[in-house]
């Protein structure tokens, strides 16, 4: 493709973590877009954003209090500014239990989401089981997203004992039903229009006999870094072949959940984590990320090229319109 004319050119400044510099805003993908039309330009998120380059876009991946007011304030004075995405937006998928939330409303056929409930604090972990809709094993993961290593921390609990003293309870939890699903999750990647689910390896299928020998060997719970060394790994590569069975779900349900999702989340970016109920048809989002590592896809720079491309141009046109119907 030739390169754009100077005066087609978009000015779009990033704020991202430094683990998303050094993965995403990579040497291959700038130059791609520079040659494209597009100019990526670093945000000083010390400096106020209205002394810094009058932007087309701010793409941002960051969430302090301190931020958020910065942008808030820019978009007040620059409200023609693309914001990816807006914090409002972002803030839906901060919490596990409000993020698959959107899913039940969604109404699609065969698509839910697990059984789970939230618990906040440790006294309250006895009566889970009393509630009779969890049964073991489940999966505990912290409440809040922010993109910290600790929201990312999480165990399988594998009895009352796990529950009531192995867990490491700092803070609220969201355990969640696990459920057997062939050792396969499909992660689909959305980035406006672009739609890609691609299949990864899971925890394996826990039968009650592998459960009551995980019980007994761990104390009743296990951390997910610590799976890939215990019992759960399986010992005899029916895991591995579990996940060749698996097949992936239909083009078109991934493109209508995909979708759907992206209308009721108001968001451009982001990937959900999905399985397969091995007891039925089925299909349970269990996660939903904001902008996740799209570097891990094919030619991802081609394909985010694409989209800040077709987004811009698409709200040049809409503003260029807008315009035009108000001069008549």
């Amino acid at each position: 493709m030739p390169e754009s004319e100077p005066d087609n050119r978009f000015l779009i400044g990033y704020a991202l973590p430094a683990r998303k510099l050094g993965s995403f805003m990579v040497p291959t993908f700038i130059n791609q877009a520079k040659d494209r039309g597009i100019d990526f330009v670093a945000i000083d998120v010390s400096k106020p954003l209205t002394d810094q380059s009058p932007f087309h876009c701010i793409v941002h991946k960051l969430y302090t209090d301190d931020w958020k007011l910065n942008l808030h304030d820019f978009t007040v004075s620059n409200p023609n500014t693309v914001i990816i995405d807006p914090p409002s937006a972002i803030e839906r998928l901060q919490n596990r239990i409000s993020m698959l939330e959107f899913v039940t409303e969604l109404k699609i056929p065969n698509l839910s989401i697990p059984n789970q409930l939230l618990v906040e604090d440790s006294s309250s972990l006895s009566s889970v089981i009393a509630t009779g809709k969890l049964n073991f094993p489940m999966i505990a993961k912290p409440v809040v997203v922010d993109g910290s290593a600790k929201s990312h921390k999480m165990s399988l609990v594998l009895n009352v004992e796990g529950l009531t003293k192995g867990l490491d309870l700092e803070s609220p939890v969201v355990l969640q039903q696990f459920v057997n699903h062939g050792g396969v999750i499909f992660k689909v990647y959305v980035a406006g229009d672009y739609v890609k689910c691609v299949k990864r390896r899971s925890l394996p299928d826990i039968s009650e006999e592998k459960l009551e020998k995980m019980s007994s060997e761990s104390g009743g719970v296990i951390c997910f870094s610590q799976i890939s060394n215990s019992a759960l790994a399986g010992d005899d590569n029916r895991s591995t072949e579990d996940s060749n069975e698996v097949k992936m779900p239909a083009p078109e349900f991934i493109s209508e959940t995909a979708n759907c999702l992206r209308l009721a989340l108001g968001l451009h970016l982001f990937n959900f984590d999905m399985i397969r109920d091995d007891k039925g048809s089925g299909y349970l989002v269990i996660d939903i990320n904001y902008f996740p590592g799209y570097e891990k896809l094919p030619c991802y720079e081609t394909v985010m090229t694409d989209f800040f491309l077709n987004l811009m141009k698409s709200h040049t046109v809409m503003k260029k319109t807008t315009v035009e119907g108000g001069s008549q």
